[in-house]
Parts: structure tokens; sequence; C-alpha cells
């Protein structure tokens, strides 16, 4: 089962069942999590904090909540989850910053071409601005006031900012598992699209290698 949704600024994207045999585990998308407490479909909307995400979400009444660590949500689908990693790094070590913000934004482009479909964000500015924000946020008051929705397949649908951000400061995420099909970002959607591959090849070998 496959379907392809037009998507603002990123044109028609492949939705599909995608299972990662490192992440699943019998019962659970997520291996090593633990369930916290379940909310309603009004609670959900502030914890998602994203109005076009939150319209994609299958509505219902019981929404339950898990924990676990952010290693446990990184996949081989999103790619984007290394780059921006690779970004919270230099923008807390202040190491090689300049550089690293053209990796970000060159990924950026090639995913969105600056253009959220919640309109948000619709210019490089825009993201560095707030993904600098974000970072500032979560250090100096955490990340469990927002969820990162899950499919049922363990794929984030949203949140590779905060993923990214709690990965780095070894935060703890709050996640809800909800009934959509997988995008497929991984490192071939971003290439295939203009991601310059001299910044995979660093990405591949100062990151990926060091996370998994």
């Amino acid at each position: 089962m496959s379907n392809e949704i037009e998507i603002k600024g990123m044109g028609k994207i492949k939705f599909e069942k995608l299972i990662d045999e490192n992440k699943n585990s019998k019962g659970m998308p997520i291996r090593n999590s633990k369930y916290l407490k379940t909310i309603n479909y009004k609670q959900l909307y502030k914890l998602i904090d994203n109005s076009y995400i939150f319209s994609l979400l299958p509505k219902r009444n019981k929404i339950r909540i898990f924990e676990t660590m952010p290693i446990n949500l990184v996949s081989q689908y999103r790619y984007d989850v290394f780059i921006k990693y690779y970004y919270v790094q230099a923008y807390m070590t202040k190491s090689n910053f300049d550089f690293t913000k053209k990796v970000y934004l060159d990924h950026i482009k090639s995913f969105n071409n600056f253009m959220e479909p919640d309109g948000r964000k619709n210019n490089p500015n825009d993201f560095v601005k707030s993904f600098n924000n974000l970072i500032d946020s979560v250090k100096k008051g955490g990340i469990d006031k927002t969820i990162i929705p899950v499919t049922k397949n363990g794929e984030i649908i949203d949140g590779a900012h905060r993923l990214s951000i709690a990965l780095y400061l070894n935060l703890k995420i709050h996640f809800a598992i909800f009934d959509l099909l997988d995008a497929n970002y991984g490192k071939d959607f971003f290439i295939n699209r203009g991601f310059n591959q001299d910044y995979a090849k660093i990405i591949d070998k100062e990151i990926i290698k060091r996370l998994l």
C-alpha cells in the first residue's frame, strides 16, 4: 500500500509502510519505551503545536503518550535528523558554525525549498532563527511540553528539530502513535533533490557512525 501526496514546497511525496528492523519491537513501534498517560484530542492540539500536522492526524478520543530516549526514534528513513544534530552540535559548542549552517540550509532547501506547509517559515533566515530559538528554549526548559507524533511503524511524522536537540542533550522524548503511512526521507531522498554529496559524506562520517 502506498500513495503520493502533494505537499507545499516539497512537491509529490510517496507515503508507504516502512519497517526498520533495528527499531521495532513486538507490540510497540519503539523499543525501550514507557507508557506515561492518556490524553484527549483537545489536549493533543496543545502538544503538537503545528496546525498542518495536527490536521493530518486521525481524530480519536484517547491518545496514549509514551516516553523513550531520543536514540530510539532515530531511523535510516530520517536522514535529516542527523543533519540537524550536526547543526545542534555546532551551535552548542560554537565550533565551525558558519559551515554547519550552510550544510543545514542546503538540506532544508532540498527538503522543502524553505517553505513549510503551515506557513510559519518561508525563507532561510526563518529556519535558522527558529532552530536557534528552539535549541535555547529546550536547553533552558526541557522538551516535555510537546510530543513527537510517530507512525505505527515507528517513523516520526513531525519534530525532527526537537528530536535532534533531545538527542544531543540526551533528554527523554514524549511521543504518540498514529495510523499513518511513512515517508522515506533517507539519504537518497536528499541527494536526489540536490543536497550536496560532500556534505553527506561529512554527515555519514562524523554523525551517523558515531550515533548508530
